[in-house]
């Protein structure tokens, strides 16, 4: 990945894991579901290159969330 490409991505998973932390359940629904519908075929490797390497960041916070 390119570095314009690269930073345009951490930029948007950066604004994505700001916008999760601060939001209300309501938000995070939304946030989960947008993800889903955008990337339900793709595989770990394939996610993880998409988010600049930070899809573990999200999963993490989406697994903890889903434990309350």
């Amino acid at each position: 990945m390119g570095s314009a490409k690269q930073e345009a991505a951490i930029s948007t998973v950066m604004a994505m894991l700001q916008e999760w932390d601060k939001g209300s359940r309501t938000t995070r629904r939304q946030i989960l579901q947008d993800f889903i519908a955008q990337n339900y075929t793709k595989t770990g490797p394939e996610l993880e290159a998409e988010f600049a390497q930070a899809a573990s960041l999200f999963l993490t916070r989406l697994t903890a969330w889903l434990r309350l």
